[in-house]
């Protein structure tokens, strides 16, 4: 497969993604995505200063895939929502299906906003592997949820932060990602 069609390929599959995100499937997405940041900022090949666009394209990565294996995932025990939730959850899938209506102009669309913030985000936050991560969930989130038009309510935005606390409290409260389950030996 050439490059040129590889880079069709996972920017078809992305779109692909985005277009059938659901309100279902979007807590899914959500753990997918923190858990992939945390991972990568926070483990052992966790990326250093000077930040550079290819480590910023990891952080659009994980977004992506997120967004395209959270089908394949039920997460059982996410987190109870709110009205603020809500609001957050339906702007992200609105943003979602606004960029895949555009396929791959608005996949690229998506990853060249958020690749910049993404490279700024690691920078700013370069003392602390965790403010890296909780920021750039939010970052990520937002760019989803603010569309191709880049327009999103500050409810919206607020809410966000409230999915990425829920998240936090229930992971501190003891859940485990179903992936991240160790069977006993």
């Amino acid at each position: 497969m050439s490059t040129t069609a590889q880079a069709q390929d996972w920017q078809r599959q992305s779109a692909e993604g985005l277009a059938e995100l659901s309100l279902d499937r979007l807590p899914a997405a959500e753990l997918l995505f923190l858990d992939g940041l945390a991972v990568y900022l926070m483990g052992p090949e966790a990326p250093e200063p000077p930040y550079t666009i290819e480590q910023g394209t990891v952080i659009v990565g994980h977004l992506l895939r997120a967004v395209m294996d959270c089908s394949e995932l039920h997460v059982e025990g996410s987190p109870e929502s709110s009205v603020e939730i809500e609001e957050a959850r339906a702007a992200i899938i609105e943003g979602a299906h606004e960029f895949a209506g555009l396929g791959v102009a608005g996949v690229n669309q998506l990853v060249n906003r958020l690749l910049g913030a993404a490279v700024g985000e690691l920078e700013i936050h370069r003392t602390s592997a965790e403010a890296q991560t909780c920021s750039l969930f939010y970052y990520g989130l937002l760019a989803v949820a603010s569309g191709p038009k880049n327009r999103l309510s500050q409810a919206a935005a607020d809410g966000i932060i409230d999915i990425l606390e829920a998240w936090d409290k229930q992971i501190g409260a003891g859940f485990v990602p179903p992936w991240r389950v160790v069977a006993p030996s």
